[in-house]
């Protein structure tokens, strides 16, 4: 006897759930169709190469948030990622005040002006083919625990 009822449509289902969080995979999803992501993101969220323009405002990713080639343009209020945060190939010139990155931060080709102050990256930080900003520009306040790469 089959104990379990399925949904016709389970892209309806994506996201209605008793959980605390969602996958990465739900979360991409639901990012994708404009949906809201109301819970914290388990592992990592691959958006690379996706036609997304924003993410949803206190955003938190326990793992890695890749974002290299999407037309993305601004990060949201109080994005929180524990693993890496890869901007390469963006349309990123800034970064928020209260960016929270755990792991490494790839600024790589992008147009960013300025790196806020009080930034600490737990991992190494990448400004290579990053014009505007230079290791002499850097705010005093900034804590990279690894390598700072130009």
């Amino acid at each position: 006897m089959n104990i379990y009822k399925f949904h016709s449509n389970p892209d309806e289902l994506i996201g209605h759930t008793s959980r605390n969080f969602y996958f990465g995979d739900e979360a991409e999803k639901l990012i994708l169709q404009g949906k809201e992501v109301t819970k914290n993101v388990v592992g990592d969220l691959y958006l690379t190469g996706t036609p997304i323009t924003a993410l949803p405002d206190n955003l938190t990713v326990q793992g890695g948030l890749y974002l290299t080639g999407t037309p993305i343009a601004a990060l949201p209020d109080n994005l929180k990622v524990g693993g890496g945060l890869v901007l390469s190939g963006t349309a990123i010139t800034a970064l928020p005040d209260n960016l929270t990155v755990q792991g490494y931060l790839h600024l790589s080709d992008t147009p960013i002006t300025a790196l806020p102050d009080n930034l600490k990256v737990s991992g190494n930080l990448w400004i290579n083919s990053t014009p505007n900003l230079d290791t002499n520009n850097l705010p005093s306040s900034l804590v990279v625990k690894g390598e700072i790469y130009k």
